[in-house]
This record gives C-alpha cells, sequence and structure tokens, in this order.
C-alpha cells in the first residue's frame, strides 16, 4: 500500500503557489501523468484513506490553520463547511487531502472567497477522486477560469450527480464551458442560478437542454434570460425528454419568452415543475401558457406568480386546466393577482373540476370596488427582502425635495420591474398619494420600515374604501 504526498514545496515552488495555466481548447488531460499541483509521489508507508495525515502536513507547510471540523469529519459521507472562508490557499489543503478520501460523498464549499484559483484546485481534486458525487461552490466568484477549469473535469468525472454553482458571476462567455458538456455529462441537478447569463448565454443554453439525456433539475434563475435567448431556452425544454424540475424565475421572459414556452409545455410531457414568477409576463403572455397547458399531461407545480399577468389572464390558465382532462395538476401559483369577482368565480370552478388543485392566490375581498395595491406591494417586498423602495424615491429625486411626481414614479416602479400591469401601477401612486398633490412624499418611508410604511398606506388606503 502507498500514500500519496505532494511534492517538497521547494522543489516545484510554482505549482504549489498557483494553479496550473489552462490552454484554451485544450482537451481535458488523463489522470495519467497529469502535471498539476495536485501531482504526487509515492512513498511506502500505511494508506490514508481519510486525507487526514496529508491535511495536516499542507496547512503546516502553507502556514494555515487546519480546520478542526474538516479533520472531524474526514471519515463522514457529508462535509458541510459553508461560510469557513477558506481561500485559495485553505481549499488546496482540502483539495489534496480529498484526492485519496473514499468516505466524502457530499461536499459543499460555498461562499468560502474560492475565486478562480480555488476551483481549479477542486476541479483537478475531482478528476481523481472517485466518491463525491455532490459539490457545492456556491458564492465564490468562480469566474472565466473556474468555469473553465469545471467544465473540462465534467467532460471526464462520470460520478459526479449533482453540481450547484449559484452565484459565480458567470457570462454568457463563461456558460460555453458548460454547454459543450452538458450533452454528455451524467448530472442529474445542476445550479447555475444568480450568475450574469444574458441573451447570448440563452442560446447556447437551449441547444444544450434540448441535447441532455441526464438533468432531471435545472435551476437558473435571478439570470438575465430575454429575448431570443429565452426563446432558446424554452425551445430546449420542448426538445428535451428527461427534465422534471426547471426554475427559470426571476428572468426577462416577458410575452416572447410566454409564447415559446407555451407551444413547449404543449410537446414536453416530461417536466412535472415550473417556476417562471418574475418575469414580465402580461395577460397577453398568459394566453399562450394557457394554450400550453390545455393539452399538458405532465405538469404538477406550476409557478407564475408575481407576473403582471391580471386577474382575466389568471382566469384563462385556470380555465385551461380545467378542460384538460389528462391534466395531473397539483398546485398553480398566481400570486400577486387581484382576485377579482370573476376569477374568484373561475377559482371556484376550476377546484369542482379539480379537486386536489391547491392553487396560492390573494384573498378575495368581496365588495371592495377596487383593488388594493399597496397590500400587494407589502406581500412582494416581504418575499423580495433585498428590494429597498427607498431607494427607488432616492435615484429619481433629482432635486431632493423628498417628493417624486406621480409620471416619474411611474417610470421609476417600471423600471424596477414591480409586479404590476399599467392600471394597477397608476392605483398604486394614487394610494401613495394620500394628500392628493401630484406627487408622492417619502419623507416617512426614511425614517421606518419599509413594510411598516407600507402598513400605514393599507390603512389610509382601508380608510379611503371605508370613505
Amino acid at each position: 500500500w502507498y500514500q500519496r504526498r505532494v511534492r517538497d514545496p521547494v522543489e516545484s515552488k510554482s505549482s504549489i503557489e498557483k494553479p496550473p495555466p489552462i490552454a484554451s481548447g485544450s482537451p481535458a488531460p488523463s489522470s495519467d501523468g497529469y502535471d498539476t499541483d495536485l501531482e504526487i509521489e509515492e512513498e511506502k508507508t500505511s494508506y490514508d484513506t481519510t486525507g487526514r495525515q496529508v491535511y495536516v502536513t499542507q496547512c503546516k507547510s502553507m502556514g494555515i490553520i487546519p480546520v478542526s471540523y474538516f479533520l472531524r469529519n474526514m471519515q463522514s459521507s457529508e462535509i458541510q463547511m459553508s461560510h469557513h472562508g477558506l481561500g485559495p490557499k485553505g481549499t488546496k489543503a482540502i483539495a489534496l487531502a480529498l484526492i485519496n478520501n473514499t468516505s466524502v460523498l457530499k461536499l459543499n464549499l460555498s461562499d468560502n472567497a474560492l475565486e478562480a484559483e480555488g476551483g481549479q484546485y477542486i476541479a483537478n481534486m475531482l478528476r481523481e477522486n472517485c466518491y463525491i458525487t455532490t459539490l457545492d461552490l456556491g458564492e465564490n466568484k468562480l469566474g472565466t477560469l473556474g468555469a473553465k477549469s469545471l467544465g473540462d473535469m465534467l467532460h471526464s468525472n462520470v460520478n459526479l450527480k449533482e453540481v450547484f454553482l449559484s452565484g459565480n458571476s458567470f457570462s454568457d462567455k463563461d456558460i460555453e464551458h458548460f454547454t459543450d458538456v452538458m450533452k454528455d455529462f451524467r448530472l442529474t441537478h445542476f445550479d447555475l442560478s444568480k450568475n450574469c447569463i444574458g441573451e447570448k448565454g440563452g442560446q447556447l443554453l437551449g441547444p444544450a437542454i434540448g441535447a441532455n439525456e441526464s438533468l432531471e433539475f435545472l435551476n437558473v434563475s435571478w439570470n438575465n434570460l430575454r429575448r431570443r435567448g429565452a426563446i432558446a431556452v424554452a425551445h430546449g425544454l420542448k426538445n428535451n425528454v428527461m427534465l422534471k424540475q426547471l426554475n427559470l424565475a426571476w428572468n426577462g421572459f416577458g410575452d416572447e419568452g410566454a409564447v415559446a414556452l407555451g407551444e413547449a409545455l404543449r410537446n414536453n410531457t416530461i417536466i412535472q415543475w415550473l417556476d417562471i414568477s418574475n418575469n414580465r409576463i402580461t395577460a397577453e403572455g398568459a394566453k399562450y401558457l394557457a394554450k400550453g397547458v390545455e393539452g399538458n399531461e405532465g405538469l404538477k407545480h406550476f409557478n407564475v406568480g408575481f407576473n403582471p399577468i391580471t386577474p382575466a389572464g389568471a382566469c384563462q390558465l385556470l380555465e385551461s386546466f380545467g378542460k384538460n382532462s389528462s391534466t395531473v395538476i397539483e398546485h398553480v401559483d398566481i400570486s400577486n393577482v387581484r382576485v377579482d369577482e370573476d376569477l374568484w368565480n373561475t377559482l371556484k370552478e376550476t377546484k369542482t373540476t379539480l379537486e386536489n388543485l391547491k392553487v396560492t392566490h390573494q384573498p378575495y375581498l368581496e365588495g371592495r370596488k377596487k383593488p388594493n395595491p399597496i397590500a400587494t406591494l407589502k406581500e412582494w417586498l416581504e418575499h423580495n427582502k433585498h428590494f429597498e423602495l427607498v431607494e427607488v424615491f432616492k435615484r429619481f429625486d433629482e432635486e431632493e425635495s423628498m417628493e417624486v411626481s406621480k409620471e416619474i414614479l411611474f417610470d421609476a416602479f417600471q423600471q424596477a420591474h414591480l409586479p404590476f400591469d399599467k392600471t394597477n401601477m397608476e392605483l398604486l401612486i394614487d394610494q401613495m398619494d394620500g394628500e392628493n398633490k401630484g406627487a408622492v412624499n417619502y419623507t416617512a418611508l426614511l425614517e421606518t420600515d419599509q413594510i411598516k410604511w407600507l402598513d400605514e398606506c393599507v390603512v389610509q388606503y382601508n380608510s379611503n374604501v371605508a370613505g
């Protein structure tokens, strides 16, 4: 039996200090003779299947303190090391230790400032480790070189099943490193959410989705997929034969993307869970989605919440599910859509036809002549706590007068992608302008929490309705 160890740092200082350069377009090298800073020599000693001795030795040689959690759990099947501030050097020591580890199956190093260098260390380790099946490197700023290293590794690694790469600043160009291998890799779960994938990236991603035959779960939410990129992704879904869950929330599909998604839903009977919330889809887009679900036989969970589809658009969707005798739908989310009398009646009729259907919606406030957009905004902000309403006011208050005109505020809210159609946006601003001055004063918003401020607006709104 032999134990692997890293070459003396004095003998190979350059390879220890930083990962080897990766030639653009070069094929993934084999493990035989692969010259990286993970290269090892052999010496006769007892075989360490955990890598503990290697880890301690490397930490000492690099002048870093070993992470006690890692030492305690090297024989466990799962390592959860989020938020440990490892950096590239700490990651390198862990990567070296895991080359020969036979216990760890799931590795979570999210939010550890790995950067591209740390991503390369992990990728190189996974060329040799054949036990790890789940990898989470989210929120690590891996960037272009990190994407290149991981994409090359996925060409040869057949053991990984789940890879999570959320929040790594991957651009359209970076995505190509993954789309090139998507048709061949063995992953079942892939997370690329919260990156910078735009229209061109979507055009690369779409065909890759269509060609892939292993993925069951794909998350590309919180990107910039729109126009031709959004259409390409929808066409990929249309041609896919394996994907069961797809998260497209918080992109820019709009009505163009909705048309393509409707066509995909007519043809794809495999997808079971689809989230297209917060995608600026209007009632016109909802019409095409309704045509798609009318003949769909696989969709169980459908989230179209926080899109300005209006009550009429929501009615069309629900009616289409009700007409579909082969539907298996279990849950529809139409959060933020105002429930008027027509939508309320459609909800009741649909639930009569589909007894087990659950619909997430706003309450029906019988007898009220007007909707309550402020309450809708309050609910939206509670789900999107990162959004600072006061920053919108400040940005468009060029004179610093603590007031923003209703016309300017309408444009500001549209640019901020608040979930309202034109009619409800105008009503929202009318209700914020309690004094009917033609402008909204936001002084009180600076002095209190935005939810509390909106609570006060709701009280004022209810008072106006009652009056």
